[in-house]
């Protein structure tokens, strides 16, 4: 019956699929843990913005990130998602025109997101944040062993499990996460930040590293070994919700921002990668709502943090902008779209979920 099941789900959300597809030569995933689509597309949460019990700074709050208006205030936040996606990419997940961007995991937490987004299998035996390396093949894996990809393909994470996730012993490519440094023949630059990530404040007491840190690590080894396929997995919007400082959850998700439209105008100056590269943003999980702190947390007890977003830009992406279609769409729809922008098709041992239809056509 669970095969059964499987089969008709798989079916259900196949109809739209790739016809004439523009190809992209390389793909870079970026990764913003648990950002929530309710910031994405309104900006700062006027519950958040204005709790009279807030410990955190509420001042510093209302005025960095507070306007009158939604399109405003998620200006402020993201304002590279605003001037320069919402143009000239496309932005999936405002649920307010039922744009539906959900985890087909039942699980709604970190793990079982990111095996999501990288396999394409919403395998439900991926059911902990455990250190246990991934029996599932990701699409960076399977690329991997191509002859155009081989050697070009590199993971960096802050979270010290995306060596699991990704399978570090067996994937054949970098996982560079936690505090690990950059091996190899390095450049001036590449020693410095190998360096300074063990000197910023460890906030998150040994299993994750700062963001500051994973972005400039990531994007010097972009700069230098100019890799065909790499994830930026960034995190601390996650930890700060946690934590319940929505000050710094914001903060996080401007740096992010800003470090997004780094890495695209880096793209579009390369005569490596211009006018050939997809840029691909998402998110891992969901969170609950502004009320009763629930934005704090997420998991299957928590109602909405199975609600994620995708965005993109590249040549072979739709420039439809903020998508106002009433559509559903997965998370684990990023993986078979990642091979098939690439001109390629993610076949391996387990099922995986259809592409997303984003492409020209």
């Amino acid at each position: 019956m669970k095969k059964l099941l499987l089969i008709v789900f798989w079916s259900c959300i196949s109809g739209a699929g790739f016809s004439q597809t523009r190809i992209s030569e390389n793909v870079v995933l970026v990764t913003m843990d648990g950002l929530r689509w309710q910031e994405v597309f309104g900006g700062a949460d006027s519950l958040l913005t204005f709790d009279s019990a807030a410990a955190y700074n509420k001042t510093y709050v209302q005025n960095r990130f507070w306007a009158p208006t939604a399109t405003e205030r998620r200006s402020r936040l993201m304002p590279f998602f605003w001037t320069v996606l919402s143009k000239e990419g496309l932005l999936l997940g405002n649920r307010k025109f039922e744009n539906h961007v959900n985890n087909a995991n039942p699980y709604w937490f970190s793990y079982p997101g990111y095996n999501e987004i990288a396999t394409g299998y919403p395998d439900t035996a991926v059911n902990s944040n455990d250190k246990i390396p991934n029996k599932n093949e990701t699409v960076f894996e399977y690329l991997n062993k191509l002859p155009d990809f081989k050697g070009k393909t590199a993971v960096f994470g802050s979270w010290d499990v995306f060596s699991s996730i990704y399978n570090a012993q067996r994937c054949g490519f970098p996982v560079n996460d936690g505090f690990k440094d950059v091996e190899g023949k390095l450049t001036p630059n590449q020693v410095i930040f190998n360096k300074l990530q063990h000197e910023v404040p460890d906030l998150f007491h040994g299993g994750e590293r700062l963001d500051a840190a994973t972005f400039n690590i990531a994007f010097e080894y972009m700069k230098v070994n100019k890799p065909r396929l790499i994830h930026f997995a960034l995190g601390d919007t996650d930890e700060f919700a946690h934590a319940g400082v929505y000050d710094l959850y914001l903060d996080a998700a401007k740096k992010s921002d800003a470090w997004i439209r780094q890495i695209w105008e880096y793209i579009q100056s390369s005569k490596q990668y211009a006018n050939k590269t997809t840029l691909i943003i998402t998110t891992d999980h969901g969170r609950g709502q502004a009320k009763g702190g629930e934005w704090k947390h997420h998991g299957t007890e928590i109602p909405g943090s199975g609600e994620i977003w995708i965005a993109a830009i590249g040549p072979a992406i739709n420039a439809e902008g903020e998508s106002k279609n009433k559509v559903q769409f997965y998370q684990g729809q990023i993986a078979a779209t990642i091979a098939k922008l690439l001109g390629k098709e993610f076949k391996t041992d387990h099922p995986v979920l259809p592409a997303l239809p984003v492409a020209d056509k």
